[in-house]
């Protein structure tokens, strides 16, 4: 019995250790293709940082229908990027549409649409992107419109500039008003 016992620790020790090299190289690997970026907006005692990882064009279509192979369909969850779930900090509340958003981290996330994209913002910060978040955890959603450009963006973009968050790639811009809630 003890040595039966003993085998099945061992073989459950090398099993987690396993789990754990093979998670570490796949989370390296992944990013060496999409880049993790971390923007960090600093203003009057305002500051907000949002996390995600950047992945590229590559000739792909980005945005459009599934029949056409969109990379990201309309109408479908999107991360915000690629990797672990986009995630927004910030040390003071904000006013986002007609929305409150208080000081603290969570994910965000898209469902891009043609005319329109919805961007959602969850209280769970810390998981895989890939999979669809709890949306009954959802502090709230908003509506934006799209923009198109004429130049294309190769690389996917999230930037803070004069109190807007602006989603950018391929064509496709969308802008987040913000304004801190006293």
């Amino acid at each position: 019995m003890n040595n039966v016992l003993r085998n099945v620790l061992i073989i459950t020790a090398v099993l987690l250790l396993g789990a754990i090299a093979i998670n570490y190289y796949l989370k390296q690997n992944t990013k060496k293709h999409s880049p993790q970026a971390n923007i960090e907006f600093l203003d009057q005692g305002l500051n907000i940082n949002i996390v995600y990882c950047r992945p590229y064009k590559k000739g792909r279509l980005i945005f459009g229908s599934e029949q056409d192979g969109a990379l990201q369909p309309f109408g479908k969850y999107w991360r915000l990027g690629a990797n672990e779930a986009t995630t927004i900090e910030t040390n003071k509340p904000l006013i986002i549409g007609d929305k409150t958003l208080p000081a603290g981290k969570y994910s965000i996330y898209a469902v891009p649409g043609k005319e329109t994209w919805q961007f959602g913002v969850n209280t769970v910060n810390n998981r895989w992107g890939a999979t669809e978040p709890d949306y009954s955890k959802d502090l709230f959603k908003i509506e934006r419109p799209v923009e198109y450009t004429k130049a294309s963006l190769e690389q996917f973009t999230i930037s803070i500039e004069n109190s807007k968050i602006i989603i950018s790639w391929d064509t496709s811009k969308v802008e987040i008003p913000f304004e801190v809630n006293e």
